[in-house]
């Protein structure tokens, strides 16, 4: 399979949370799309925190690009430069939820959408969990914490809206497990 060939690129936007790159493409049909765009975001970090009673660490917070208050996994952007993404996962966690943890493993990692986004979003699953502090919120974050057990949140069911991200941690956290049977939290009830 061929690659498109681009034959011009501009940054036709850029603010500190978003870039979008508007790229003129030649398919190797010989079509030519003279504005195709990109839009380039920082990589981000998504968690899946365990406490060790099985429970994982949620967060409920307004979503402004869909208009609801979901329920979710903490996740976060990398800054300008950082390519630690344990790192970044490790003070996303801390900053959104107040909680540690003792033990982290790299799931996985994912384009957010291969079609028009440059970014991924690497998993993490982080064992141990517990609140060894206070949230560091961000200006526009307002998150309240929970925990869900595993297997409820697993199942999702009254979870809406939905979110592919957190869908795909748990296709992560799945493939983890059938590896590590003894890690998976035990269902409660």
């Amino acid at each position: 399979m061929d690659r498109w060939k681009v034959v011009s690129s501009r940054q036709t936007y850029s603010d500190p949370w978003l870039n979008v790159r508007t790229d003129t493409v030649e398919l190797p049909n010989g079509t030519t799309i003279p504005d195709y765009h990109v839009m380039q975001y920082k990589e981000w970090a998504a968690i899946m925190g365990l406490t060790d009673e099985g429970n994982l660490v949620i967060i409920r917070e307004y979503r402004h690009g869909c208009g609801e208050v979901t329920l979710g996994l903490p996740a976060g952007t990398a800054d300008e430069g950082e390519d630690d993404y344990l790192a970044v996962a490790q003070r996303e966690f801390r900053e959104e939820t107040g909680y540690e943890a003792d033990e982290w493993v790299e799931l996985g990692k994912a384009y957010a959408n291969w079609a028009t986004q440059n970014n991924q979003v690497h998993f993490f699953m982080a064992f141990g969990a517990r609140k060894t502090g206070e949230q560091d919120l961000d200006v526009t974050e307002h998150i309240e914490v929970l925990e869900m057990p595993y297997d409820a949140y697993l199942n999702f069911e009254g979870i809406s809206p939905q979110q592919c991200h957190h869908a795909a941690a748990l296709y992560y956290a799945e493939r983890y497990f059938a590896k590590h049977p003894e890690r998976r939290p035990k269902p409660k009830g």
